[in-house]
């Protein structure tokens, strides 16, 4: 399970993401749907790790990740 919440992010200076929250169980297949800038990248990032700029709660199957380096996360 995947569980995000209040996810923030910022490119140098500029906020970009503003409080994502975001639940995805296991077996359920979920799509980001959205207009060009409107978060759907940055938010998987972020998600990722590979955005660090970022604030939150990101858990895989309960653990935190928020503060994990991209390649643990992996």
């Amino acid at each position: 399970m995947l569980s995000v919440g209040k996810l923030q992010a910022w490119y140098g200076e500029s906020h970009v993401l503003h409080g994502v929250d975001l639940e995805v169980r296991k077996g359920e297949l979920v799509t980001l749907v959205g207009r060009n800038g409107a978060g759907k990248t940055t938010t998987m990032k972020s998600i990722m790790g590979i955005v660090r700029q970022r604030t939150g709660s990101v858990k895989v199957q309960g653990v935190e990740t928020i503060a994990l380096p991209p390649y643990r996360i992996a």
